[in-house]
């Protein structure tokens, strides 16, 4: 690999390359603070803003395909790391705040003048694309829920294509990671969304694209981060004659390293993997199938090979009779500066085939060709005129105006779920059979039980994993500890709704790591269910009817959390516990039954194997330090033997949680 840099430091690094994406189309803004690039003015066609983003170090992903027809905003992590919840937030408001109505004068004085606010009445619906890693699920999954919370419409679609390690056992269970066919997704969203397509549809065939979509990579050699030390111990290199078939974006091993002597050869087997990618028996494309072929340059690859690599992949697939409708290639989302490169093969007649409300007026082919303004996608493009040198401070003022004014809407009491906040901040504590007071106790009583078991916790996750659990648990009872004693949450004077989200911001505040995001998914989905839930009840509410409405928000939350983790019963995390909670509960067994039941399944994943962590792929795979590259959400490594492993120490501290609550709530010391 090659370590010389111009930049030899990463600090600023990713900004400045963001502000040079943005140079080049004078329809792109920056958002600084939160490393998001978006459209403005916004398209005036489009009912759904298309979104996405992720580590930085695959450019031109994903500031270079935002523009019309294609992405209305992406974010930016760092370098190989996602980025935060908090950052994805702002993505999303700047994406939603848009009108998008047919009469809007996008030349009007009331939307350049930075004096004058932004017409945002009719809020856009937001579709987001995400690649299938961990950082990435988790921290787009809680910005979405708290989307959702606020009133917003959002979707999702997680791309997962890589097809090198998919029929392995940890691959079953977190799914394929995400590689360059993303690019191909965004394209046809994009174009989808410019067609004035709504969310519903739009998630429809975005799932039969992703479902339909294969790609593998091979790598010659690591790439290198700019400003990261390299010494002899620290860093892997292959030999000369060899390459490794499935090396991930981020420097995770692949299927396996193979001898780098016939070039034929080696894309033979890419393509044929992709072609047996559903199973040796089954071709991933019929005969006379419409496909588009997508070859992507990893960022280090020499032009003078890459057509040639594009020649002996256009021969392997016609002697499969595969002839590709289109055909595209170029450095479509790079790993810095690694030698290698990435096949994607993308079924249209599979499709077509696949949604369920049939294929209608769709043409996948022709969204492809359709014209955008994103800079680095190869194809059509619409003119854009330039008049004169940029004012970038007027467009830091427009940016910064319409943050403030989509913070301000997103509190609207005129909007339905903060109606229905209001109706119960209102009037709750007084109709429900329920004490503020005792719920108050509950919660100091599990802050205090986290406390005593985080022990416990430590020494679990010390045999099983990287013994940091018990403290990041202590470390969100405390803060909810402080924010009751500072009486920044008074629980007499919040709705059920409110009191969860702002739990739900302290522990993702405070909580590091997997598991302060997942429970601040969860809490934000629960502050969701509530909204909904109490919004559904009858005027004349009585207690047994606010009773039934809260007991099934839990296993709600729980659904709402499913979609952002492939966590099950048996894989060793914290939903061993919480879901037999929430079933109790849902169940109407009531509180003491739940709490055993956390218990009871807290104690079974003694001796259980982790199915989920950081190694999930092969041996101890990705990059340490990078958020991006984990695909599992475990608490323990899985490496100890069976018989020696201690509880989850995840599951151990949600037990103590709802342990602590319910003793509190009935009043016991």
């Amino acid at each position: 690999m090659s370590l010389k840099h111009v930049y030899n430091s990463s600090d600023g690094l990713v900004l400045k390359s963001l502000q040079g994406a943005v140079t080049l189309n004078p329809s792109l803004r920056l958002h600084a603070p939160s490393k998001t690039v978006y459209v403005h003015p916004p398209s005036s066609n489009t009912q759904v803003s298309v979104i996405s983003g992720g580590g930085a170090g695959h450019e031109p992903a994903h500031a270079s395909y935002t523009g019309y027809g294609m992405l209305a905003a992406s974010v930016s992590g760092d370098i190989f790391a996602s980025p935060s919840a908090k950052q994805i937030t702002q993505t999303l408001r700047l994406a939603a705040a848009f009108p998008g109505s047919t009469n809007t004068d996008t030349s009007a004085a009331g939307i350049e003048d930075p004096s004058n606010p932004l017409p945002s009445k009719n809020k856009k619906d937001i579709l987001v694309i995400i690649n299938n890693y961990t950082g990435d699920r988790l921290n787009f999954g809680l910005a979405i829920e708290k989307a959702k919370s606020n009133g917003l419409e959002v979707g999702s679609i997680v791309v997962a294509d890589d097809v090198s390690l998919l029929h392995s056992p940890a691959a079953k269970v977190v799914g394929p990671r995400g590689l360059a066919g993303n690019i191909l997704v965004c394209k046809v969203m994009g174009a989808l969304a410019e067609r004035g397509t709504g969310l519903k549809r739009m998630k429809e065939v975005g799932d039969a694209v992703v479902g339909n979509l294969a790609s593998i990579g091979v790598g010659l050699e690591h790439c290198h981060v700019p400003g990261r030390e390299t010494t002899k111990g620290n860093i892997s290199m292959m030999e000369s004659t060899e390459c490794e078939l499935g090396l991930g974006l981020h420097n995770e091993p692949g299927a396996e390293k193979k001898r780098l002597d016939d070039p034929e050869k080696l894309i033979g087997e890419m393509v044929e993997k992709i072609i047996r990618s559903r199973g040796e028996d089954d071709s991933f494309v019929r005969k006379e199938d419409e496909t588009v072929l997508f070859v992507n340059n990893l960022g280090g690859m020499s032009q003078l090979e890459m057509g040639a690599i594009l020649t002996d992949v256009v021969d392997r697939l016609s002697r499969s009779e595969i002839n590709p409708s289109r055909i595209y290639l170029s450095s479509f989302m790079t790993s810095l500066n690694a030698p290698g490169f990435s096949l994607s093969l993308l079924n249209v007649s599979n499709i077509y085939r696949a949604l369920p409300s049939g294929r209608g007026d769709l043409d996948v082919l022709q969204l492809l060709d359709d014209p955008t303004d994103a800079l680095s996608w190869t194809g059509t493009r619409k003119y854009w005129p330039s008049e004169g040198l940029r004012d970038y401070t007027r467009e830091e003022q427009e940016t910064s105006q319409v943050l403030a004014l989509s913070s301000d809407e997103v509190h609207n009491p005129n909007t339905s779920l903060d109606d229905a906040t209001e109706k119960v901040e209102k009037g709750f504590w007084r109709g429900a059979d329920i004490s503020p007071e005792a719920v108050k106790r509950g919660i100091i009583r599990a802050c205090q039980m986290v406390l005593e078991a985080e022990k416990d916790m430590t020494q679990f996750d010390t045999i099983a994993g990287d013994g940091d659990c018990g403290e990041t648990f202590a470390v969100g009872a405390k803060a909810v500890l402080s924010a009751i004693d500072k009486n920044e949450v008074i629980v007499n004077e919040m709705s059920p709704a409110s009191l969860v989200q702002a739990i739900g911001d302290l522990l993702e505040e405070n909580m590091g790591g997997t598991i302060g995001a997942l429970f601040a998914i969860y809490f934000a989905a629960w502050s969701t269910s509530l909204k909904l839930a109490f919004q559904q009840l009858p005027t004349s509410n009585n207690n047994t009817a606010i009773t039934e409405t809260l007991r099934f928000t839990p296993i709600q939350a729980l659904d709402s959390l499913s979609h952002h983790t492939p966590a099950k019963p048996g894989d060793r995390t914290i939903i061993d516990a919480l879901q037999p909670f929430c079933i109790a509960l849902r169940d109407g067994k009531g509180i003491n039954e739940a709490a055993k039941e956390a218990r009871e399944g807290a104690s079974r994943t003694r001796g259980m194997e982790a199915r989920l962590g950081r190694a999930v792929y092969v041996g101890s795979g990705g990059e340490e330090g990078s958020s991006e590259t984990d695909s599992g959400v475990g608490s323990g490594s899985g490496k100890t033997l069976r018989r020696e492993l201690p509880p989850d120490p995840g599951a151990w501290g949600v037990a103590a949680i709802v342990e602590g609550f319910r003793a509190g709530f009935v009043g016991e010391v």
